[in-house]
Order: structure tokens, then C-alpha cells, then sequence
């Protein structure tokens, strides 16, 4: 017990999580450089790419046609299971990516500060001709270069081991900050995105230096914190605007933590610089969307896959496996029972606008919930489960498995016990708790799964980490709470 309760000291010292940081750095460029500029095969990353070809030629936030159904330079094997997907079938009818997004349409489906910062990566860096997935030729648009791409994921990525030390320190104790900086350093689900093309990665960095930003602004009220915080937090919302909702929690937790030395004026200051973020894109949507939405147009579509479409006949038939089978069994026992079943199938789109088609799914769901409110209570369930659960049984393979019991599989159980332990200033701490449980009550009402889960997970590793100090008495609190 001594030696590891000397490790954690050792891993508590600045020194060492430096050495961290540079490890999990070189870990990730190292992928990058060896990935090049080949995708892997994960869902939603030729659409990014496409909509960075369009930023970066002028043409704005938009869909190519070639996006919509199945793309033209594909093998014939994966070309014949497309073509039996209804999905894909329906896209192609609607001539609509998802069924809502026309191409070659300015589109506010999707959160703007991702797209654009592929469209700059593509403007600054240049292009990658006949982009690919795995090795498999594609005949698409050229893309912005994958590879300065995932090079500055790895900064993001990296960077979070700096601000876990940190909120270990200012909100722990040294050596749990140290411990959550090394499991973060190998975290296989942030490796993971690290190499993607899509928002999970950017998302989490710049969520957590909205928490970074905030617990500096804890321990010393200036103006330059403020700032700071407004603007990641604008940053944060652009690139998931859903968290706009999380924002009378983050004052909540000012005065949680501080109570009557909360300073009110910079901190409306710092909202005002945050919605001075974000305005630009209400401003964009109005002038060519005719809307001044700040919410994204894929809430119906979302809520629809969630929801109605578990007891679609393409759900309930057909060959499934892991979670996918369980949801299968789940609307098969229940359909017989269920009401407004008139609300389950895909709407039979004409020439609605993209903003129409969102506000008819999400009637259609508001219907489908009302009519059947312990179906849906139930769903909330299944959606909890899919957050947390701990094997990705879409990878398959002995090795993701070890991967996920060796990570996931004890920091959950861990980091739940760090929570109950971590209640003495619980006052300080009430941020960590409060993104915690917005996530995960959030996903588990709308649309849940292990990449929702994944922005979130740093908290989880930094109760974990303080578990093991706890249990090993590795470190003591160096604060008090007022």
C-alpha cells in the first residue's frame, strides 16, 4: 500500500503530469501519422468533410447531392446491402439527407463550429483528392486534409489531461488530479475520436475548458476569467447548442460555491459575451434560413430515431444483435398495445422546408410520448442503459471488450463511489455533479448512447481517480470550504 500510495503522490507533481501531457501528445500524433489521410469507417464523417469542401469553396453550410443516398464508387457487396436499407431508400425518394436536409440547400441542421472548422483546416491547409474510407475509393468531393485535422484533435485531446490535473488540484487534491491525467492518457474512447471526423472530440475539449474556465473563475473572480469562460462557453454551445439549457445550472453553481461574493456584474457580462458567440449563427439562419433559430433542425429527427421509429417494421424485423435486440424485443412485446400508432412511420414529406419538416417530427413525437407515456417511460430506461453501457457490442472482438472492462468497466462503478465520497464540499464540487447529471438526464429523455456519454467521461475518470486516493489515503483535501 505504501508504493502506491507513493505512486499517486508521484503522479500529484506537475513535473510528472507534463510528462503525461507529452506522452498522450506523441500517443495521439503517432496515430495520426499513421492513419494518414485514410477515414474510418464511422457513421457521419463523409458529410463532414463534405460540408468543409462547400464552407471552403464559398458556398456556405450546405449538403452536395452525392451526400444523399448511397454514393456512387462503393463495392458491389456494401452498394446491395445500402440498397435494402429503407433509410437510404427513403433519402433517395425525398431527395433528403436523414430525410430533412435537401442538398444543395443552406441547412441549419447541423452545429456550425465543427463544419467550420473542417472548412478552415480545408482553406488554410489545402485539400485531400479522393478521400476514402479504409483504402475504399471514393469519387467524392475533395475534403479538407484528415491529417492537419487529427493533428489538432491531438492538441485538443491531449490538452484535457492539462485541465483534469487542474480541476484534480483546485477541486481534489494534487495526486487526484495526477491519477485522472494517466487514465485519461490511454482513455480508449478519446483515442478513439481523436482519429474521427466528427464533433465528439472537439465537443469534449471545449466543454471542459468551459469547466476549466469556470473553477478558475471560482478561485479568482477578474475579468480576464470571465472572458474567458463567456467565450468558451459560446464555443461549447456552437458546437452542441443543446447545452444552452445547462446554463442556469453554471449559475446555479457561482452561487453554490460562492454565495454572497458572487460578482453579478461580471458575471452577466461573461453571459453577454457568451450570446454575443453564439449571435452570428441566429443572424445566418434568419437571412437564408428565414428564421432566427438557434436551436439546430435536427431535434425531430432525432427525437423521431428515439422514439416512434423503435416500432417501425424496419426496427421490428429483421436480423439484430446486442442493444438493437433488445429494443427489437422490446417493440415487439409492447406494439400490440400501443396507441396513435398512425404517429410511428417516417412522415410523408412533399415540399415542407427543413424548418417545417423539424417542427413535424417533433409534433409527431409529442403526440407518440403523450399517447403512450409508459412506453416512453420505459425507453428513458433502455436510453440509460445505452449511455452506461460498458462493451461496445457494435465493435465486437475480444480485444474491444478487454479494451472497455479495463477502462469503462471499473471507472463507472469507481467514479459512482468517488461521488458519494466527494460530498464534504460538495458546494465547490457542484459543477462536476451538475454536468454530470444534466447529460445523463438529458440523453436518457432524448437520445442516448456511448458517443453522447464520451464528452462527459473526464468527470467520471476525476471521481475515479479520487476514489483510489481515498481508498488508498494517498492525499488530503488542501482546501476548505466557506
Amino acid at each position: 500500500m505504501n508504493r502506491i500510495r507513493s505512486l499517486f503522490q508521484y503522479l500529484g507533481c506537475k513535473d510528472t503530469v507534463v510528462k503525461i501531457f507529452i506522452l498522450g501528445l506523441l500517443l495521439r500524433v503517432g496515430m495520426t501519422v499513421y492513419l494518414g489521410e485514410r477515414l474510418l469507417p464511422l457513421a457521419d464523417q463523409p458529410v463532414f468533410m463534405d460540408m468543409a469542401e462547400n464552407i471552403a469553396t464559398g458556398q456556405g453550410l450546405v449538403v452536395s447531392q452525392e451526400m444523399i443516398g448511397i454514393p456512387a464508387a462503393i463495392p458491389d457487396s456494401m452498394r446491395a446491402e445500402l440498397e435494402k436499407r429503407p433509410e437510404r431508400i427513403r433519402d433517395q425518394e425525398l431527395n433528403a439527407l436523414w430525410g430533412v436536409v435537401k442538398a444543395e440547400t443552406p441547412t441549419a441542421f447541423f452545429e456550425p463550429f465543427y463544419p467550420y472548422f473542417l472548412g478552415t483546416i480545408r482553406a488554410v491547409f489545402g485539400k485531400t483528392p479522393g478521400w476514402s474510407i479504409m483504402g475504399l475509393p471514393g469519387e467524392y468531393n475533395y475534403g479538407p486534409r484528415v491529417v492537419v485535422a487529427r493533428l489538432f484533435q491531438s492538441i485538443f485531446d491531449a490538452s484535457v489531461i492539462l485541465i483534469l490535473y487542474y480541476l484534480g488540484v483546485a477541486l481534489f487534491t494534487p495526486a487526484t488530479g495526477g491519477i485522472a491525467a494517466l487514465i485519461y492518457c490511454f482513455y480508449p474512447y478519446s483515442l478513439a475520436f481523436v482519429t474521427n471526423m466528427v464533433t465528439q472530440n472537439t465537443y469534449l475539449f471545449l466543454q471542459a475548458l468551459m469547466v476549466f474556465f469556470f473553477v478558475r473563475t471560482l478561485n479568482r473572480q477578474n475579468w480576464r476569467n470571465y472572458l474567458l469562460l463567456g467565450i468558451s462557453a459560446g464555443l461549447t454551445l456552437l458546437t452542441r447548442i443543446s447545452l444552452i439549457t445547462f446554463l442556469p445550472f453554471i449559475i446555479i453553481c457561482f452561487w453554490l460555491a460562492l454565495r454572497n461574493r458572487v460578482d453579478w456584474g461580471k458575471l452577466a457580462v461573461s453571459l453577454i459575451i457568451m450570446a454575443a458567440v453564439i449571435v452570428p449563427w441566429v443572424i445566418r439562419n434568419n437571412n437564408v434560413m428565414g428564421e432566427p433559430l438557434l436551436l439546430p433542425t435536427k431535434g425531430g429527427r432525432n427525437l423521431w430515431e428515439y422514439n416512434n421509429q423503435v416500432f417501425t417494421q424496419e426496427k421490428m424485423t429483421g436480423k439484430t444483435i446486442g442493444v438493437a435486440k433488445m429494443y427489437q424485443d422490446f417493440a415487439i412485446k409492447n406494439y400490440p398495445d400501443l396507441k396513435r400508432k398512425d404517429l410511428i412511420e417516417f412522415p410523408v414529406f412533399i415540399d415542407e422546408t427543413e424548418i417545417e419538416r423539424d417542427k413535424i417530427m417533433k409534433q409527431r413525437v409529442t403526440d407518440f410520448i403523450k399517447a403512450n407515456p409508459v412506453v416512453y417511460v420505459k425507453l428513458c430506461f433502455f436510453r440509460t442503459y445505452q449511455l452506461f453501457r460498458v462493451i461496445p457490442r457494435h465493435l465486437g472482438g475480444p480485444l474491444a471488450t478487454l479494451a472497455a472492462l479495463g477502462t469503462w468497466g471499473w471507472i463507472l462503478p469507481a467514479s459512482l463511489l468517488g461521488l458519494l465520497m466527494s460530498f464534504k464540499y460538495w458546494r465547490r464540487r457542484a459543477v462536476i455533479y451538475a454536468i454530470l447529471f444534466y447529460t445523463v438526464g438529458t440523453h436518457a429523455l432524448t437520445a442516448a448512447g456511448i458517443p453522447h456519454r464520451v464528452p462527459t467521461d473526464p468527470y467520471f475518470i476525476l471521481l475515479a481517480a479520487y476514489f483510489l486516493v481515498r481508498i488508498t489515503k494517498a492525499d488530503q483535501e488542501i482546501f476548505t470550504e466557506n
